[in-house]
């Protein structure tokens, strides 16, 4: 039988994104945790550009981006850095705070 043949020499990996064979031997929830983790990064930064933006499922909320914009612009400037939107995404997705602690470490 086709099917038993490859059960026994590969484990099927699937994830939202990706669906395929992987070799016997290679862990296959190592390969989902980090696809799930990419899915997390990837959603957290939509999640970025939708409060910036203000967009809800109504539609537009041009206060809900203010207090979003106010929010994260205050943690930026207690990191003394320029108040810019790139900066903003990188504390939102961790990146300022990785960066702050790695120079912290020299």
């Amino acid at each position: 039988m086709i099917i038993s043949d490859i059960t026994l020499n590969y484990h099927i990996c699937f994830s939202v994104k990706h669906v395929g064979m992987v070799k016997k031997g290679v862990s296959v929830g190592r390969l989902l945790k980090v696809n799930i983790m990419d899915d997390a990064f990837n959603d957290k930064a939509e999640q970025f550009e939708r409060l910036w933006d203000g967009i809800t499922p109504k539609g537009i909320n041009r206060n809900k981006s203010l207090k979003f914009r106010q929010y994260i612009l205050e943690h930026v400037r207690q990191m003394r850095r320029p108040l810019t939107r790139d900066n903003a995404r990188k504390y939102w997705m961790g990146i300022l705070q990785a960066e702050i602690a790695e120079r912290d470490n020299f």
